[in-house]
């Protein structure tokens, strides 16, 4: 009678611990899934930023519209060698997104 009580106990773990590995294995697959969520939030981000920024270049210089890369870059290097814009580049300050989104 002893052994079948052990054996039930036995069984009983054995059986909590499938349901302890069922549950574990699901939390893992939803902080997975969170993970690729915001990493394809953050790439999301970037990608309407980069079209946001190239968007304002090209109206501000509306020659660049059609041109290949090859062509936007010169025009970018050239603009550096205007006297001043180097310059105004590289002490130039973003203010942080906190101050500007209110």
């Amino acid at each position: 009678m002893a052994d079948f009580t052990k054996l039930e106990a036995a069984r009983r773990e054995r059986d909590d611990a499938e349901l302890s590995l069922k549950q574990a294995e699901r939390q893992i697959n939803r902080k997975n899934n969170q993970i690729a969520k915001i990493e394809s939030d953050e790439r999301k981000h970037r990608r309407h930023m980069l079209c946001t920024k190239g968007a304002h270049i090209e109206y501000i210089f509306p020659v660049i519209k059609d041109s290949s890369k090859t062509d936007f870059f010169q025009f970018c290097d050239g603009l550096l060698k205007i006297p001043g814009v180097k310059e105004y580049a590289r002490n130039f300050k973003p203010k942080p997104i906190e101050e500007v989104v209110k």
